[in-house]
């Protein structure tokens, strides 16, 4: 026999979990769970600001609503 077809190759046929791998997915889970925790800050963060500007702009409406808004200033001289 030769020596190609002797054997297998063990580095190419096995896949062994190792402690880099451990080490790895924990760092990846890690930046997941760091990404997700951004991603709903900015969703709050977002939120907070359309509430924001929503009551800004009811204040502004109520205050073009009211058309008897000058009576409440000084009364009517003719």
């Amino acid at each position: 026999m030769s020596e190609e077809n002797h054997g297998i190759d063990i580095e190419d046929d096995t896949d062994l979990e190792t402690a880099d791998d451990a080490d790895e997915a924990e760092r990846e889970a890690a930046e997941a769970r760091a990404q997700e925790e951004e991603r709903r800050a900015e969703n709050r963060q977002t939120e907070h600001d359309i509430e924001q500007e929503s009551e800004v702009r009811e204040t502004e409406a109520s205050e073009q609503e009211n058309p008897d808004n000058h009576r409440d200033e000084e009364p009517f001289q003719s």
